[in-house]
């Protein structure tokens, strides 16, 4: 190759003469999205309007779900549970270890029976609960 056309063939700026785009059909994706979204939402509205008390804990034992019938039931919303630890805010001091051994339990897979519990409500009543303690995924 000629040394002088070397040299010059980057002493020019380059014009874009065009944009060449690749892409794929992500229509069946989106469909399966969409899909996936109302599924969620199917349940997620079966959960809040349950005819019984739904509550859930992440792995640190925080509460991450809290139903209208929780709602109704503790006088706590969704708001001031969200967050909070479940066994030391509202499980009676004396179940406090039971209730703690049976969550950690089904959070590492072990299904439980149901188990019996007293949770505090808003006004400092005791409910008795009867939760079948479950993990999820």
């Amino acid at each position: 190759m000629d040394p002088s056309f070397e040299s010059n063939l980057f002493c020019f700026p380059l014009q874009a003469v065009g944009v060449l785009g690749v892409g794929q059909d992500i229509t069946e994706r989106k469909k399966v999205e969409i899909e996936k979204a109302n599924v969620a939402q199917e349940l997620q509205t079966f959960i809040d309007t349950a005819n019984a008390p739904i509550f859930g804990i992440d792995e640190n034992g925080l509460v991450n779900e809290w139903n209208n019938k929780s709602v109704e039931i503790t006088g706590f919303s969704r708001e001031e549970v969200f967050g909070q630890d479940l066994v030391k805010v509202y499980i009676t001091e004396e179940f406090r270890d039971q209730v703690s051994m049976v969550l950690n339990n089904a959070l590492g897979g072990q299904e439980t029976a149901n188990f019996e519990f007293p949770l505090f409500t808003k006004n400092q009543q005791r409910v008795e609960v009867l939760p079948g303690p479950s993990a999820r995924s």
